[in-house]
């Protein structure tokens, strides 16, 4: 393994899981992990530890999510949560974008997913690719989670974007409301 000073990297980190995929097989990791100073992760206490195995972050820090706000062509997070018209219907779709080199997500409106979708020259297509998904609200729990779970299962396979379930934390009634 190479040598890093010890003032470019964090050692002795620890998740306790839904933060991080394995590159190779994007399975969830839980465990002991360091930071590069290049903002890379890896499996292990330190970077002298054995095999270590690099990790993608599925966790976008503040600062990051503060600068995609502050630039309009980076992709920010702009979730759209359901109108009443929704509820009544009893579903609605949700929009994402995934960057086509990595599983990093972000949720957007409506909007932000036509500018992607129509490649506009003001949003960063080329660098993220969006993608809808169904979502159930209302009708019986068990049946929205399963509902939800399988058709974020579907699109995780069509859409090669692995890793959405966790970034959706699989809170698979998010939205629910039991109807009156």
């Amino acid at each position: 393994m190479a040598y890093f000073p010890k003032n470019k990297i964090k050692t002795n980190l620890y998740t306790r899981g839904q933060e991080f995929i394995f590159l190779t097989t994007k399975e969830n990791y839980t465990g002991y992990y360091h930071k590069l100073y290049n903002g890379k992760f890896f499996t292990g206490k330190t970077p002298n530890d054995p095999n270590p195995a690099e990790l993608i972050s599925l966790i976008r820090s503040s600062n990051q999510i503060n600068s995609d706000a502050a630039i309009q062509t980076n992709p920010g997070f702009y979730p759209l949560a359901p109108t009443s018209q929704d509820y009544k219907n009893g579903e609605y779709t949700r929009y994402f974008i995934i960057k086509r080199n990595e599983p990093i997500f972000s949720e957007i409106s409506k909007k932000e997913y036509d500018k992607y979708k129509n490649k506009q020259p003001n949003v960063y297509w080329r660098l993220y690719r969006p993608f809808s998904l169904f979502w159930v609200l209302t009708g019986d729990i068990t049946q929205v989670a399963k509902t939800n779970k399988n058709v974020t299962e579907l699109i995780e396979q069509r859409e090669q974007a692995f890793g959405l379930s966790l970034y959706l934390k699989e809170d698979w009634i998010q939205y629910y409301k039991e109807k009156p």
